[in-house]
């Protein structure tokens, strides 16, 4: 029997690779210093595994078939977006496997890669918080930017599924279960069916997989324009804040949230906390320590959500924020 030892949600933006906080002091910085201090953390609990919930952003999966939920069971490569991991990253296959297997047992029907491509929405959580890449991981990727949008309540279903899974497998893995995305912030809309889109990307949205290495330079190029600008980017704090402050007292503040208003007080960027929402109910535990920063220049207001607390925090359910 394996066991779900921790949780931590956090957030991912191109920019905190593209345009890293030179200093504490920097935008992006007190965010990047509690990952740092999470980081360690998480290496003295010493996780045999580590679930991460995530999303795509139109360079894996297309509306040549486009799935809620994928699980990916043997091979895993990330893209290498943004200065993420690319290439062939460990994957937990048995432990993937029995959690493909009990989620379907539960009532899901997931979709299944045996050669699954990950980007920043997996890759760069997993290498902020395990940074040797040596931690076998297992990718759920959940639909947060697109349709078909599983609610957050079905997200936190298959989180549960997920959770319970995990102690029904035949391992005996310690598992840590990450959530990556949001929170507030206004990105390009990957969607095919949203009407506002061009004629070229909403084609590129349904066949672009042959493309995708072809696009990948002028998408950074785009980012880094914009990191060199300083262009900052829209985020909603105070509505950030409140969902961290709700969520410390009652992760399945998570599950109650509507895509409606969630997209409307934060943007569809925060729809992506549908993956907190999977993670918190995997983990099925408290996430008393929460840190924020608002990054306008990554575009992002940056957020975590945590079973774990960092050294320096000396109150479990001490929040910090910037």
């Amino acid at each position: 029997m394996s066991t779900v030892i921790g949780c931590v949600a956090l957030s991912h933006s191109p920019f905190w690779n593209i345009a890293p906080a030179p200093t504490r002091d920097d935008p992006g910085g007190r965010f990047a210093d509690a990952v740092a201090r999470l980081q360690e953390a998480i290496a003295a609990l010493a996780p045999d595994a580590v679930v991460v919930f995530g999303p795509d952003h139109a360079r894996n999966l297309f509306y040549d078939c486009m799935p809620p939920f994928c699980i990916g069971v043997e091979r895993v490569t990330g893209t290498g977006d943004y200065g993420t991991p690319r290439g062939d990253l460990p994957v937990a296959r048995r432990l993937a496997r029995d959690v493909f297997d009990g989620v379907t047992a539960r009532g899901f029907d997931p979709a299944i890669s045996l050669d699954l491509g990950v980007d920043h929405g997996i890759t760069q959580v997993y290498a902020k918080l395990l940074p040797g890449l040596d931690v076998p991981l297992v990718p759920v990727v959940v639909n947060s930017g697109c349709p078909p949008l599983p609610g957050f309540a079905r997200c936190a279903d298959l989180g549960r599924a997920v959770g319970a899974a995990i102690t029904a497998s035949v391992g005996s893995e310690r598992v840590l279960v990450v959530g990556s995305g949001g929170m507030s912030h206004w990105p390009a809309s990957i969607s095919a069916e949203d009407p506002a889109v061009t004629t070229d990307w909403r084609d590129f949205l349904i066949h672009g997989r042959s493309r995708v290495a072809q696009l990948e330079p002028v998408r950074r190029r785009r980012a880094e324009e914009l990191a060199a600008n300083a262009a900052t980017g829209r985020v909603n704090p105070v509505w950030d804040r409140d969902v961290l402050r709700r969520v410390a007292v009652d992760p399945d503040e998570l599950a109650r949230l509507r895509d409606a208003d969630v997209e409307c007080a934060a943007g569809p960027g925060a729809l992506e906390l549908r993956t907190w929402a999977a993670a918190a109910a995997a983990w099925a535990g408290p996430l008393a320590w929460t840190h924020y920063e608002p990054v306008g220049a990554w575009i992002t207001g940056m957020g975590i959500a945590s079973s774990i607390t960092p050294a320096g925090s000396d109150d479990p359910a001490r929040k910090e924020s910037a």
